[in-house]
């Protein structure tokens, strides 16, 4: 279910929570990064199809943002800056593969069995790089 603000107060008060931290947007409304999504809000009805769907309700029933990306323009800098050390990596090319979870949320263990899988640890080294004393695997057990 799509949310949108009943009214400016409430539609405010959820611009500065959200977009006003939020990698996607600048708050300073010359910047050169300004977010689609809150400009089709403010542009749109929630019944258009062009209203943002980014704007969504919760699992808790508050209203939220699915792009959401916390960002403090004010310490962090321009994400977009080629310099900056707290710029966030670029998304992972649609066709590369993967052979394992790129980011923390991709890994879904709820339905695996933990006596049917073992761990084994290995000492390592990355070549030209630091050591790491252990590498884990895990992996499935052979009957």
């Amino acid at each position: 279910m799509k949310y949108q603000p009943s009214n400016g107060t409430e539609g405010m008060e959820f611009i500065e929570d959200h977009c006003m931290n939020c990698l996607h947007c600048n708050p300073d409304p010359e910047g050169e990064k300004q977010c689609e999504i809150l400009m089709r809000s403010m542009v749109y009805s929630a019944e258009q199809p062009e209203y943002p769907s980014e704007w969504t309700y919760d699992e808790k029933d508050k209203p939220t943002c699915t792009s959401w990306q916390k960002w403090d323009w004010g310490n962090d800098g321009d994400p977009d800056e080629p310099d900056n050390p707290k710029a966030p990596p670029p998304p992972p090319d649609p066709n590369q593969l993967a052979m394992f979870p790129l980011y923390p949320d991709e890994l879904d263990f709820s339905e695996l069995k933990m006596e049917d899988w073992e761990m084994r640890q290995y000492r390592t080294k990355i070549v030209s790089g630091p050591y790491v004393p252990f590498l884990k695997l895990i992996i499935k057990k052979t009957p």
